[in-house]
């Protein structure tokens, strides 16, 4: 938001930034920053910024590249995260139908592989398949 500056009494409206020279080389800027809204859960961990006149650090942590392996329990990359690296999810050129059992679903994949039984004195034996 633009403020009028007074400056050796003449009155300058709408001046969105005033950068002045220092005796050492380079400007002092200063501006209007009572609009500016972030909060540290808005920004990267380490990063500063000036809300409203107060400097602010980032609070959001960063996941480099990582990869993920399915297994038997659920991976969960926790809210809150920048994902700054690659984030690769493994795959298997053996998670095929014909290599699970039919009725069993795994990731998605409905299996068709059907197991041979040999019955024998009333019961029914599976064969194991190497």
């Amino acid at each position: 938001m633009a403020q009028s500056v007074v400056i050796n009494g003449v009155t300058y409206s709408d001046v969105p930034e005033v950068d002045i020279p220092l005796s050492g080389g380079g400007t002092a800027k200063f501006m209007d920053t009572s609009d500016a809204d972030a909060v540290a859960g808005d920004m990267l961990k380490d990063k500063t910024a000036y809300v409203d006149g107060s400097k602010i650090t980032g609070s959001i942590e960063s996941l480099g590249a990582t990869t993920y392996t399915p297994g038997t329990s659920d991976q969960t990359i926790a809210a809150g995260k920048y994902l700054s690296g690659a984030q690769t999810i493994s795959g298997s050129q053996y998670l095929v139908p014909s290599n699970i059992k039919s009725g069993v679903t795994i990731f998605g994949v409905q299996g068709t592989l059907a197991l041979p039984s040999i019955s024998q004195d009333g019961t029914t034996k599976i064969l194991s398949i190497a």
